[in-house]
């Protein structure tokens, strides 16, 4: 939120504030209560009341338009709605200098109420946005510095109603989402999804009536759930390709071992990092040769650890998603 000349501020850090007296490139000068004036890196302040304000009739018009404002609710389950807060890539990707643009995602057919604050060490609360959200819309929040967001916590409190009609109680939530910036800097973590076209890095609010059970269960309830949840889905058959110039090897651990009793997940992924290894040594003189691995989609580490490798140890190496139309989202293609 850019801070201006009138606006009441809270120091994020240290205690104290006050109010603007003008804005000079990155420093405000805020007059605290003994009337000092005090400067003050413009990322460091949280704005508490805007000078900003609606007049009476301004007020009057957007009230009216709210009330006659007809939103789309989408058919589904009440009972399991969805809210994450999103970052974007903004401008330098991948540079400590660079942004990211902040989105809340209200995936639910109910309207929301938000806030969300900076977390203090001390317990206390620093208000950052707030607000409602409509049903099922995307809402941008800011454009911070990604070093603004390092070793933040953000304290998230959502309350879920409708307007007009009889709706299922959600109890209102409340999540502490911890950020660290060092992993937008990296251009894997930003995931394809089902909201944006471009890649992001979703950070669940309510998470899914899947992932709630989950944190129910003990360790034991867990890998039973989570062995129960992959037998019922299949697992996506590809089609082999018979080009010469293109080689398929599928990483999928029962596709390179018989069993996997008594594998912990660490050395089931091991052994799949090992067959990867192996058949780049043996395809290290084909030059221009294309080799597609197929891990899969899951939950995304064997992808991850696949291109930290290319990364690090095969950077003379191109690669890239192979054919969405025939992979999906579930295979990385290195060309030698």
């Amino acid at each position: 939120m850019k801070i201006k000349a009138g606006d009441t501020v809270r120091f994020l850090d240290t205690n104290g504030g006050g109010t603007v007296i003008r804005v000079e490139g990155k420093l405000a000068f805020v007059e605290d209560q003994d009337g000092f004036e005090v400067p003050v890196l413009t990322s460091e302040c949280v704005v508490i009341k805007s000078e900003s304000s609606t007049n009476k009739a301004e007020e009057s018009a957007e009230k009216e338009t709210e009330e006659n404002y007809e939103y789309s609710e989408e058919i589904g389950d009440d009972s399991n709605p969805q809210f994450h807060i999103a970052f974007l890539q903004g401008d330098k990707p991948g540079q400590a200098s660079g942004d990211l643009r902040i989105q809340a995602i209200n995936d639910s057919n109910y309207f929301i109420f938000y806030t969300i604050s900076n977390l203090r060490k001390d317990g206390d609360l620093d208000l950052f946005y707030n607000g409602t959200i409509e049903p099922n819309t995307k809402l941008a929040l800011d454009k911070l510095a990604i070093m603004q967001l390092d070793d933040r916590q953000w304290q998230v409190n959502l309350s879920l109603y409708k307007k007009g009609k009889t709706y299922k109680n959600i109890p209102p939530v409340s999540e502490v989402i911890k950020i660290k910036a060092p992993r937008f800097l990296k251009d894997n973590v930003f995931a394809d999804n089902d909201y944006y076209h471009e890649k992001a890095v979703l950070l669940p609010v309510i998470k899914g009536e899947f992932e709630r059970k989950l944190d129910a269960l003990s360790d034991k309830e867990f890998n039973k759930v989570i062995k129960e949840k992959e037998a019922k889905v299949p697992k996506k058959k590809y089609a082999r390709r018979d080009e010469p110039s293109i080689l398929e090897v599928d990483l999928h651990i029962d596709e390179l071992i018989d069993s996997t009793a008594g594998l912990s997940n660490g050395e089931i992924i091991t052994i799949q990092l090992d067959k990867f290894k192996q058949v780049m040594l043996d395809n290290a003189q084909n030059r221009g040769r294309k080799l597609v691995f197929i891990h899969g989609v899951g939950n995304g580490k064997l992808k991850t650890e696949v291109r930290k490798l290319l990364d690090r140890h095969y950077k003379n190496h191109v690669y890239q998603d192979a054919s969405f139309q025939e992979y999906g989202y579930g295979a990385t293609m290195v060309i030698i």
